[in-house]
């Protein structure tokens, strides 16, 4: 089972959403969310969900984890289950395969680490040196402020064949490596190589985490292409990023609502005026990895795009495409180009469109006049309104094969409708349209072949890719005193017993350590055990013992202390999260003067207090803190 599964499906499943299938009255409090505890009786709540961290933790129960834990914990499944259900929601299928091993999680870090060097190479030549007059020169003709610059690390790429390849080697960044991430070229004598981008405004791009993975290059003058970016790499795949997306995580879970542009500048102009839940598909049709990646958080996806007809149609090409990301019940990664209602229907996102001036881009509507922006966005159409619109605008009133077809091109969606009221809404709009009866319409509509109607407007449809690159995973001391407590299980058997399961975030890691605590594994080697092990769970178990490899030799005595320094740090490690996130939340409520809310919080910082009070600092007699006595 391909390890790098439940990375995607962490990537695309949001664990308030999911949550919130089972707490309905979880609500937002600062940064996280509460509600009562669904794995125990209270009346106050006392349950948190810690939305960017994707964790939750009780502060009564101590139950806690991350949304493969909650999801066990409440349907009372295995991992297994856990894995597949989820999948399911996600979008994710499930292959056979290899895991990520620890060798290609270093060679993916040395790539990321070649793009940021590079990236910020670019920023200096734009920022500080001569050479990058040409993209100053740009950058005063849009507007752009020194903030803005910053912020999106923007950069220039000299007219140079070799300066950015000098550079990276000064770095000990090899021309193998350089020419793996996109950076270089190699010369067509096979002598050597040159620099990829020239005389081009660069625009870094970066995954959800913030990692630059590749970049964008606009060309000064009248070079062609206009735009180049890098080519695909291990680590960038432009039909899975999305530009702008690690700026505007907190600003779309705030406001519940995620804009869609083209281009880089209309991305950069929005958060120049304020606007930043906007991100960009970098002019590419949206696909089902950029749909998953921006959904999080987000109740409601509009798409900003250009008014002119083309463009209208190519927004239509990627609203079909956005239904890859959820699929049939039983085909979950084929194309069905009218499933946008289920899609919206199932992950409980509402589609909108915002149709810009005739003539103008997001760009210039923000830069000419910033205030119209939340009204054009608030006025957004509902994408079934869009798609009749666009479908019927050239229909005649006496073109009866265009109104046909118009119906049968549009019956698909119509059958996706499970509300029979909105149904009998839009085959009302549609025949009005159309000017045809509504039972004629609705006859039509039932009529239809589903199936081969769907087989039509698939051959219609671009083919995106599927490839989605699994995210690297950190050696966190989660993993590692898994990976000790596993290899060295007879020499830790007590150690063992005293991990406290209920900090563990990974359900893997928590099915692994309860299996070692629970089972008699004397005489058994950890390969041996790991056969044992559920398919899911060993492949992310060798991956464990795999991390181990090349360590020197130790004696009992140094492995048995490195085991309980690693608990100790994990439990700090838990503990000041949840102290952090506790006390942000107070700030705000006393910000707020919501005494309930204090008082909530306050009982809350207690219970932690008593829970995890061997890694408190000791009372102070000077400072009062919420352990203080009432004087």
């Amino acid at each position: 089972m391909a390890n790098d599964a439940v990375a995607d499906i962490r990537d695309r499943l949001d664990i308030v959403d999911l949550v919130q299938q089972y707490v309905p009255g979880l609500k937002r409090t600062g940064r996280s969310f509460k509600g009562l505890c669904p794995f125990h009786q209270e009346k106050t709540p006392s349950f948190v969900v810690f939305a960017d961290s994707q964790n939750f933790h009780c502060f009564g129960c101590g139950k806690g984890g991350d949304l493969f834990t909650f999801f066990m914990l409440i349907e009372g499944v295995e991992f297994r289950e856990a894995l597949r259900d989820l999948a399911v929601r996600a979008g994710v299928e499930l292959q056979q395969g290899g895991f990520v091993t620890p060798q290609q999680d270093e060679h993916r870090a040395r790539l990321v680490n070649a793009n940021d060097l590079a990236a910020t190479w670019f920023h200096h030549i734009l920022t500080k040196a001569p050479q990058g007059e040409a993209g100053r020169t740009l950058l005063n003709e849009r507007g752009i402020s020194d903030e803005m610059v910053e912020r999106f690390r923007l950069g220039f790429a000299p007219d140079s064949w070799e300066l950015l390849l000098n550079f990276l080697g000064s770095r000990s960044i090899e021309p193998d490596l350089a020419l793996e991430a996109g950076l270089i070229q190699e010369r067509r004598s096979g002598d050597g190589h040159y620099d990829r981008f020239r005389n081009r405004f660069m625009f870094p791009i970066s995954n959800r985490d913030g990692e630059v993975v590749g970049f964008g290059g606009r060309a000064i003058g009248d070079d062609t292409p206009k735009y180049l970016n890098s080519p695909q790499t291990t680590v960038f795949d432009k039909s899975s990023l999305v530009y702008g997306l690690d700026l505007a995580r907190e600003s779309i879970r705030n406001a519940e609502e995620v804009v869609i542009v083209e281009g880089y500048m209309d991305v950069i102009a929005a958060h120049q005026f304020g606007h930043e839940n906007v991100v960009a598909s970098m002019g590419t049709a949206l696909t089902e990895a950029q749909v998953s990646q921006v959904r999080r958080g987000a109740k409601r996806i509009v798409m900003a795009l250009d008014a002119d007809a083309a463009g209208q149609m190519a927004t239509l090409r990627g609203l079909e495409t956005m239904t890859d990301s959820m699929g049939s019940e039983d085909e979950q990664r084929k194309t069905n180009a009218f499933g946008i209602v289920r899609f919206e229907r199932k992950l409980k996102t509402e589609i909108a469109i915002a149709q810009m001036p005739e003539g103008k881009d997001p760009d210039d509507v923000l830069r000419q006049n910033a205030d119209d922006w939340p009204t054009l966005i608030k006025r957004a159409q509902p994408f079934l309104d869009f798609t009749i619109d666009i479908l019927t605008a050239d229909v005649g009133v006496d073109d009866a094969r265009g109104k046909s077809e118009a119906v049968h091109r549009i019956a698909p969606l119509f059958r996706q409708i499970t509300d029979r009221v909105v149904q009998a809404h839009y085959v009302g709009e549609l025949a009005r349209k159309l000017r045809l009866d509504e039972r004629i319409v609705l006859s039509e509509i039932r009529r239809t072949n589903m199936a081969g109607r769907e087989r039509s407007l698939r051959r219609e449809v671009s083919r995106e890719s599927e490839h989605v690159d699994g995210r690297a995973r950190e050696r966190t001391n989660e993993n590692y005193l898994t990976a000790l407590l596993l290899r060295h299980h007879q020499l830790t058997e007590d150690i063992v017993a005293t991990v406290p399961l209920d900090d563990i975030h990974d359900a893997r890691n928590r099915a692994i350590l309860g299996t070692i605590a629970s089972e008699d594994l004397a005489g058994m080697t950890a390969e041996q055990f790991v056969v044992g092990l559920d398919e899911e769970i060993a492949d992310h178990a060798d991956y464990l013992l795999s991390s181990l490899e090349g360590r020197p030799e130790q004696f009992p005595g140094q492995i048995r202390t490195e085991t309980t320094q690693i608990l100790s740090n994990l439990g700090k490690e838990r503990f000041g999260f949840l102290l952090r996130g506790l006390q942000g939340d107070l700030r705000e409520a006393e910000q707020r003067q919501d005494s309930d809310a204090i008082e909530l919080l306050k009982e809350q910082l207690r219970s932690l207090a008593e829970r995890h009070g061997r890694y408190n600092p000791p009372v102070s007699p000077y400072f009062k803190d919420s352990r203080s006595p009432a004087r």
